[in-house]
């Protein structure tokens, strides 16, 4: 009986490049949503920009005219759900698309 080689390996190497892909284009649109969304009706703050009003934390103390002008939990609340959808989301999305082809994954790393 022989047993089959394994190819770990290959479906690790192929799901962590469509992750990173899928990754960086879920967090820069949930970063782009955020920023038209939230900046300004939210919380207000000095060193706006798409990438950095996404990054906790929203409103720093140090900066003069940073201010929630909403509940400082329910802007977090909202941000934990953009972030869970820009780590989950593509994870879930590159292991069914790493499933679904994995025969043919197999054939063309072989």
């Amino acid at each position: 009986m022989q047993i089959p080689p394994k190819h770990g390996g290959i479906m690790t190497k192929t799901f962590l490049l469509i992750y990173t892909v899928l990754f960086v284009v879920l967090f820069l649109l949930c970063a782009m949503i955020w920023h038209w969304q939230m900046a300004g009706t939210y919380f207000v703050s000095q060193h706006a920009g798409i990438i950095v009003d996404f990054v906790p934390p929203f409103v720093r103390a140090d900066m003069a005219g940073d201010m929630f002008l909403k509940p400082q939990r329910t802007v977090y609340a909202i941000w934990a759900v953009y972030f869970g959808i820009a780590v989950l989301l593509p994870g879930v999305s590159a292991w069914l698309l790493v499933r679904m082809h994995e025969r043919a994954l197999r054939k063309s790393w072989m």
